[in-house]
C-alpha cells in the first residue's frame, strides 16, 4: 500500500488560525462599520425629519385658513362706526374709518397703479411671492448691513394685513409668504389688489384708500388726482410718521418717490409728474364733529346695537340729525350761556329737537362733549317745574273745563302745601288760558287738585313721561307744579303729542344700518302712531300754549308769524330752567342748569332756554313753509313791527346770525 501524502505536513497551523482570526475580525469590523453607517443614516435621517417636523410645526402650526373672497372683506376689522346724514354725507366716525368699499372699475386707473410702481411693479407676473425681488432686497440690505429694503409683494403685504402682526421675524416673514401663496389661489389678481386697496392702512386711523381720501382732502377715493393718489400711495411704508395729516412735508418727500417710480413703469409720462409735482396738496380740515355731536353719536350707537346687535363690527349708521339745526343747537347753547355762572360752576344745557315722525334733528347734552360725556337729555332726571302744568291743564280740558273757565288767584292750602306764585303778588279772577300763560301757580295747583293728581299724572304717563307713580299709587298734589323729576327726552316727546294732532310720536335718531360693503343690516319699519288725546284736546291746549309765546312768559320763542306754542318751566329756588315749544312741523326742549342743583339766580324758562330754543327752530324751518297750529290765536302785528322784523331778518342773513340774536342787540 502505497504511502498517502501527507496533506498536512509543512503547514504552519498557527498562522493559518491567526489568519482566520484576523479574517473573522475584519468581517466583524466592517459589520460593525456598515452597522455604525446605517445608525448614523438613521440618526441623520431622523435629526433631518425632527428639524422639517419642526420647521413645518414652526411656520404652519395655528396658521389660519383663507377663507372665501367675501369672507376676507370682512375678516379682523376692528369695530368701527361711521355716521352719515340721510344724504350720505359723513357726519364724523367713531374708531378706525375704513370708508367706503371701492371697486376697481370706480378708482381713476392711476390710482391702483401708483401703489403698484411703489410697492409691487411684478404684481401681475408672481404667484404671491416675488423671488427676484427677494434675492434683490437681501443683496440690498447685506451690501448697507441694515434693512434698507423690502421684499414684501402686496399679496404679501395682505396676507399681513389681514392675519399677522407687524413684528420683524423670520416666522412672521415665512408665514407672510404661505398665507401669500394661498391667497393668490383664492382670489384673482383684481380681487387681490382690490381687497388691497380697502385694507391697506394709510395713518391717521384711516383704512383704505377711500378712507384716506376723505380725512385727508374731504373727498371720495373716486375724485382722487394723481398727485394725491401718489401720495396715498407713498404711506404704506410708514403710515403713521408719514400721516399728511400731521407730517405734509414726509409725505409729499414720499410723494415724489412714487411719481418717479410711476414713470421708470411707464405708468405716467414725464409731462404728467411734473404737473403732480407742481399740484398744491390741501389737507382738509378735521371735522369738530365730536365736539358738536358726540352725544347724538352715543344714542346713534345704543340704538343701532339695540337694533342688530353687536356682531357686526363696522357699520354705517344713517341718522336723522339734520348738520345745520345741529350746528345752530350746538352754538346757541354756546353763545347763550358763555361763561355765565352762578356759584363755582358754569351753566349747562341739554336741547333735543323733533319732527313729526319722531326723527331727532339735533340733540345736544350738553355744553362740552370733550369736558362731560353725561347726556342731560336722556340721564339727567330734573324737575319740570311750571312745564308740567301742561298735562295739568290738559287733564283738565279732558275733564271738561274750557281755556276761559275763570279761577282765583289766590292764597290756596292743599294738605298743609302752600303753593306761592314766582312774584308773589296775586291777581284775583283769571281765564285759565290767562292763569296758565302767566304761569300762575295758585290756579295750576287748585286746577290739578279738582281733576285730582292721579288724572294729572295719568296724562303724562300716556303722553310717554315714564316717571310717573304707577296706576294706584300716592301722587302728592305738589305734581301740579312738576315736582317729580323726569327728563328732557320725556318731556319733550311728550310735547310733540300735540304737534302730532294727539298721536305719539316714538324719538329715533337712526334710519338706516349699513355695513361698509353698503348690505343693508336694518331700515327703520313704519311706524303707526297711536292717538293718546282727543283732536279737540289739543285744539285747545293748542290756543294755550300759542298765548304763552303770544303775551305770555314765552315771548323770546316768537317766530315772526309762524304759529308757535310752548311753555317756559322754573324749578323751586331756581335750580332748573326750562322751554318747550313746537310748531306745526317740530318740537323742541331745552333745559338750563347746574349739575350740582345748585340756583341760577333767578334765571328763568322764559329767558336763556326760550332764546336757545329760538336761535334753533329757526335754523330748523329755514325750508319750511308755515303752517298753521290748528285753535291757536293768531298774532296781531302792526305796520312797525312787520317792517322792523323784516330790518332784523335782512341784518341776520347779512351777519350769518339768527334774528333773535340780532334782535336781542337792539333791545
Amino acid at each position: 500500500m502505497a504511502d498517502r501524502p501527507n496533506f498536512r505536513r509543512g503547514i504552519d497551523w498557527a498562522k493559518v488560525r491567526a489568519a482566520a482570526a484576523q479574517q473573522q475580525l475584519q468581517d466583524l469590523l466592517r459589520q460593525r462599520q456598515r452597522l455604525n453607517w446605517r445608525t448614523a443614516a438613521s440618526v441623520l435621517a431622523g435629526t433631518v425629519l425632527v428639524g422639517v417636523l419642526s420647521v413645518w410645526v414652526w411656520i404652519y402650526w395655528g396658521l389660519p385658513r383663507v377663507p372665501d373672497a367675501a369672507a376676507l372683506w370682512a375678516l379682523n376689522r376692528q369695530s368701527s362706526v361711521m355716521f352719515v346724514d340721510h344724504g350720505g354725507a359723513i357726519l364724523g366716525v367713531r374708531g378706525p374709518y375704513y370708508g367706503r368699499r371701492t371697486a376697481l372699475a370706480d378708482l381713476p386707473e392711476y390710482v391702483p397703479h401708483a401703489f403698484l410702481a411703489i410697492e409691487d411693479r411684478r404684481f401681475y407676473e408672481h404667484g404671491g411671492v416675488d423671488r427676484t425681488a427677494v434675492i434683490r432686497a437681501i443683496w440690498a440690505n447685506l451690501q448697507a448691513g441694515e434693512t434698507v429694503q423690502g421684499g414684501s409683494t402686496i399679496s404679501q403685504q395682505l396676507a399681513r394685513n389681514l392675519f399677522l402682526n407687524r413684528r420683524q421675524t423670520l416666522n412672521r416673514k415665512l408665514r407672510e409668504m404661505v398665507l401669500a401663496s394661498r391667497i393668490e389661489r383664492r382670489l384673482t389678481k383684481d380681487e387681490i389688489l382690490e381687497l388691497y386697496l380697502n385694507r391697506v392702512y394709510l395713518g391717521d386711523q384711516a383704512y383704505g384708500v377711500d378712507a384716506a381720501a376723505r380725512r385727508y382732502f374731504g373727498k371720495p377715493a373716486a375724485e382722487l388726482t394723481l398727485a394725491e393718489a401718489a401720495l396715498l400711495a407713498g404711506l404704506p411704508k410708514a403710515p403713521s410718521d408719514l400721516a399728511p395729516s400731521s407730517n405734509l412735508e414726509g409725505a409729499l418727500e414720499r410723494q415724489h418717490v412714487v411719481l418717479d417710480a410711476m414713470l421708470d413703469a411707464g405708468f405716467i409720462t414725464e409731462e404728467q409728474r411734473e404737473e403732480a409735482r407742481a399740484q398744491r396738496i390741501r389737507i382738509a380740515q378735521r371735522s369738530s364733529a365730536e365736539r358738536s355731536m358726540g352725544y347724538a353719536f352715543d344714542l346713534a350707537v345704543e340704538q343701532a346695537r339695540a337694533a342688530i346687535g353687536d356682531q357686526t363690527p363696522d357699520i354705517v349708521v344713517e341718522l336723522t340729525i339734520d348738520r345745520e339745526t345741529q350746528d345752530a343747537a350746538t352754538a346757541a347753547v354756546r353763545r347763550r350761556l358763555g361763561n355765565r355762572a352762578f356759584g363755582r360752576r358754569p351753566l349747562q344745557a341739554s336741547l333735543m329737537a323733533v319732527d313729526r315722525q319722531g326723527a331727532i334733528v339735533a340733540l345736544v347734552g350738553g355744553t362740552d362733549y370733550n369736558t362731560s360725556k353725561f347726556n342731560r337729555v336722556t340721564q339727567a332726571l330734573r324737575q319740570p317745574g311750571s312745564t308740567f302744568k301742561t298735562f295739568v291743564y290738559t287733564a283738565a280740558m279732558e275733564a271738561g273745563f274750557d281755556t276761559e273757565d275763570v279761577r282765583y288767584d289766590e292764597p290756596v292750602v292743599i294738605d298743609g302745601w302752600r303753593p306761592r306764585n314766582y312774584d308773589e303778588g296775586y291777581r284775583g279772577a283769571v281765564t285759565l288760558r290767562t292763569a296758565f300763560a302767566l304761569s300762575i301757580n295758585t290756579v295750576a295747583a287748585a286746577v290739578g287738585q279738582e281733576v285730582g293728581p292721579a288724572r294729572v299724572a295719568d296724562v303724562a304717563r300716556r303722553l310717554g313721561v315714564a316717571s310717573m307713580p304707577d296706576r294706584g299709587a300716592f301722587v302728592p298734589p305738589s305734581i301740579a307744579l312738576g315736582s317729580i323729576e323726569t327728563t328732557l327726552w320725556d318731556m319733550t316727546s311728550a310735547f310733540a303729542t300735540y304737534m302730532n294732532e294727539g298721536r305719539r310720536i316714538d324719538p329715533h335718531i337712526v334710519n338706516r344700518i349699513t355695513n361698509t360693503a353698503g348690505q343693508e343690516l336694518y331700515a327703520r319699519p313704519a311706524y303707526n302712531a297711536p292717538r293718546v288725546l282727543d283732536e279737540e284736546v289739543v285744539r285747545r291746549m293748542n290756543s294755550m300754549m300759542g298765548a304763552v309765546v303770544l303775551r305770555g312768559t314765552g315771548t323770546a320763542a316768537r317766530m315772526g308769524d309762524r304759529d308757535v306754542a310752548g311753555k317756559t318751566g322754573t324749578s323751586s329756588d331756581w335750580r332748573d330752567a326750562w322751554f318747550i315749544g313746537y310748531t306745526a312741523d317740530f318740537t323742541a326742549g331745552v333745559w338750563v342748569g347746574h349739575d350740582n342743583f345748585t340756583s341760577m339766580g333767578r334765571t328763568t324758562g322764559g329767558t336763556l332756554p326760550a332764546q336757545i330754543w329760538t336761535d334753533t327752530m329757526r335754523v330748523a324751518h329755514r325750508n319750511t313753509d308755515e303752517h298753521p297750529l290748528p285753535g291757536i290765536e293768531q298774532p296781531v302785528r302792526s305796520p312797525r313791527e312787520v317792517e322792523m322784523a323784516s330790518f332784523f331778518d335782512e341784518l341776520a342773513d347779512a351777519f350769518g346770525e339768527t334774528e333773535s340774536f340780532v334782535e336781542d342787540i337792539f333791545r
